[in-house]
């Protein structure tokens, strides 16, 4: 054979080889995209996806500027224990589990045996999930910053493993505070309160990430997330005002525990514009245990009692039915209208008061006969419904919020006696009193807050401004529901009936110094149609302050208090309070024994690490006879000294001298919810020490 030949035949063979080899990858290539294509895309959308991830959502503020929601952002990081090499392992650990334990907790010890351990499980075992360590959950941004410039992890993701996912939480930093009425945003359910109501405008843009998975079912985004940019959600600012706010709180909370009541609600209204300023809403979750978990205020129905007597006095009054020094009979505080007995709330034996009367001292029988005498015939019933709508009391208040529930009324036209809930002849006097109706406790807030207004009724609301990229885009101005709900004449009896409750009525033991106010006890009975049933009652109080010029209208609700349940004993005593702090009168604080205020260094204490470190740091001696964590910083003239501070798992601790962070680290982590007010040291809080830890909300005050 030539030369030729033979380089022919090599020159054949390769090329056949090739053409082989690229048929046989062309078969791959067909099996796998065409065949068996389903099957791999299946397998990799286990492992790769784009998953829609929410932008940062917007802040929510008080009138003041105070943050009331806000969205932190938070890592959990891992770390690739195989990407870096041996060398690179070896020589940055000791250092790296040096810096982990000083910032981190666990010693160098722990924290480096613990990473060369899944290190050689991942390289030599394959062992599955120790290449993708778990690190650190729920680290901030400050700490993530700092993990990156550590030993190994300053080399990049590449080489120091270094791998972690951005989260984001929602925040309220004054916890339990209007808590029900900010809202919650969350995922698998409804978003409720201000976060609902406004999510059109707090929502940041959503976009698609492209995310891969590790084991243990941890996705991580492929793009660094640092390196995303997302549009921000818009700002909201509230009317809510949370000095208010405190106050109404902790009123709410103190009279439900001393009467061990279900639940309660309190609402602060500006009478000229509408604007809520406080809004409360406590239930009872526990044993001597309250939170906002429900919008009582906004969205509970239930019989106003007392307090519609406003509404029915007007409506008389209105319509000529009825002047305030007409004679009315009251029978001595007791009458029967068809099979249904009508008592007052004491037996008094007069037989007639004055109109104005009747409803300064809250007599049923002299309400239910002015109504029965105008409105008791069944031709008459459409026009006693027909005075009260005038009024605007039958509507809701549209205030912006979810949950709103319409007041309800009887109609006139269904007529049925047995039935409880169509109208009936004991219809017109007991609606005359405030039963056989429901309203929110916001409805009838509102209608009296038209009262203090001169008769203007406004629309109830609770944000006045939204921005975006800190430009304003939207402001809300108070809204003017009904010009006048009623002549001025009318609207000045009504005022000088509320004034009288307060001067020589039912209220009159709940006047305050200095200053004035008008308004309206209530007391309900529940389930007064049931005669088996245990007798329960609401309390109520509504009005406003101060008299000659009102600023505000509140109301506050008592729902089925224990061992009392006049409006004037229960709900009354919440509304001057109130009245009394906002006029900055007669400040009443409950003492505790961390009240007293102590020399500066002697009122120090906390984390025992930071002192040795500030100490040390200033050059100060100082006598180290602490070994516990929490540690108080003792002194006098000659000598500082570090003492172990007692912190017991089952009783309140005393948290006085410590830092707002140490404070709030300590009591959260023996279950106990934390307000705090002011800045600097804690000089107060409200819970005595010693107490029994059941899970109770804490206040400390700070300055």
């Amino acid at each position: 054979m030539d030369r030729k030949n033979e380089l022919l035949i090599r020159v054949y063979f390769v090329f056949f080889t090739f053409v082989l080899m690229a048929l046989v990858i062309l078969g791959k290539v067909v099996k796998t995209s065409l065949l068996e294509g389903e099957k791999w895309r299946e397998q990799g959308g286990k492992n790769i996806k784009w998953i829609e991830v929410a932008g940062e959502r917007g802040n929510i503020y008080d009138t003041h500027g105070n943050i009331l929601a806000t969205t932190l952002p938070y890592f959990d990081i891992y770390v690739d224990l195989v990407t870096s090499s041996e060398e690179d392992f070896k020589t940055n650990i000791g250092p790296l589990s040096v810096q982990l334990a000083a910032h981190f907790g666990k010693t160098a010890h722990d924290w480096k045996s613990e990473l060369s351990a899944e290190r050689k499980a991942g390289v030599t075992m394959k062992k599955p999930g120790s290449r993708y360590y778990p690190l650190l959950k729920r680290v901030s941004k400050d700490q993530l910053d700092l993990l990156k410039t550590m030993p190994l992890f300053n080399l990049g993701k590449h080489r120091g493993g270094l791998l972690y996912e951005r989260k984001n939480s929602r925040e309220k930093p004054f916890k339990n505070l209007a808590y029900r009425t900010i809202g919650l945003d969350r995922k698998n359910a409804d978003k409720i309160g201000i976060e609902g109501s406004f999510d059109e405008f707090l929502s940041g843009e959503t976009e698609k990430r492209l995310m891969r998975r590790l084991p243990g079912d941890i996705w991580l985004p492929v793009v660094d997330p640092e390196l995303m940019s997302q549009q921000r959600g818009g700002d909201i600012v509230t009317t809510l005002d949370m000095h208010i706010q405190d106050i109404v709180h902790h009123e709410l909370l103190e009279v439900l525990h001393k009467y061990d009541a279900d639940a309660g609600s309190v609402v602060i209204m500006d009478v000229k514009t509408g604007a809520i300023k406080a809004m409360s809403n406590l239930g009872k979750v526990d044993e001597g245990l309250y939170r906002e978990e429900y919008n009582y205020a906004v969205g509970r129905l239930s019989e106003p009692g007392s307090t519609f007597k406003l509404i029915s006095a007007m409506a008389l009054l209105e319509t000529g039915k009825v002047e305030l020094d007409d004679d009315i009979v009251v029978n001595g505080g007791k009458k029967k209208f068809f099979d249904r007995w009508m008592r007052d709330s004491e037996m008094h034996g007069n037989h007639t008061m004055t109109f104005e009367e009747v409803f300064e001292h809250s007599s049923n029988v002299g309400m239910a006969n002015a109504a029965y005498a105008a409105y008791g015939k069944k031709s008459q019933w459409p026009d006693f419904m027909k005075a009260i709508n005038n009024l605007g009391a039958m509507d809701k208040t549209g205030i912006r919020i979810q949950g709103e529930r319409a007041p309800f009324f009887k109609d006139p036209e269904s007529f049925n006696t047995k039935a409880h809930n169509t109208w009936s002849g004991t219809t017109v006097p007991w609606m005359a009193h405030g039963y056989e109706l429901t309203m929110t406790p916001l409805q009838v807030l509102n209608f009296y807050n038209s009262v203090a207004n001169d008769g203007t009724m406004m629309k109830p609301y609770l944000v006045k401004e939204i921005y975006e990229d800190g430009k304003r885009i939207k402001r809300i101005d108070p809204q003017v529901v009904k010009q006048s709900i009623a002549s001025p004449s009318t609207v000045m009896k009504a005022r000088r009936m509320l004034e009288g409750v307060a001067e020589s009525g039912t209220a009159q033991r709940l006047k305050v110094k200095n200053t004035s106010f008008a308004g309206k006890t209530g007391t309900t009975r529940l389930n007064y149609w049931k005669t088996t049933s245990r007798k329960e009652y609401n309390a109520s109080f509504a009005g406003y302050f101060p008299v000659d010029n009102p600023q505000y209208s509140a109301i506050v609700v008592v729902y089925n208090p224990k061992g009392a349940y006049y409006g004037s004993q229960v709900a009354g005593p919440v509304f001057r309070n109130i009245v009394q702090r906002l006029a900055g009168l007669e400040y009443k604080e409950v003492q505790t024994d961390t009240d007293t205020e102590l020399p500066v260094l002697k009122a120090h204490s906390g984390y025992k690490k930071d002192y040795t470190k500030v100490l040390e740091y200033i050059g100060l001696g100082y006598d180290d006879k602490g070994k516990n964590r929490w540690v108080m910083l003792e002194s006098d003239s000659e000598s500082l000294e570090i003492e172990d501070k007692k912190i017991l798992k089952k009783s309140i601790p005393d948290v006085k001298g410590m830092g707002l962070r140490d404070a709030v680290y300590v009591l959260e982590s023996l279950g106990l919810e934390v307000e705090h007010s002011g800045m600097g040291k804690v000089y107060r809080q409200s819970i005595k020490t010693g107490t029994v830890i059941n899970g109770q909300t804490i206040k400390i005050y700070l300055k």
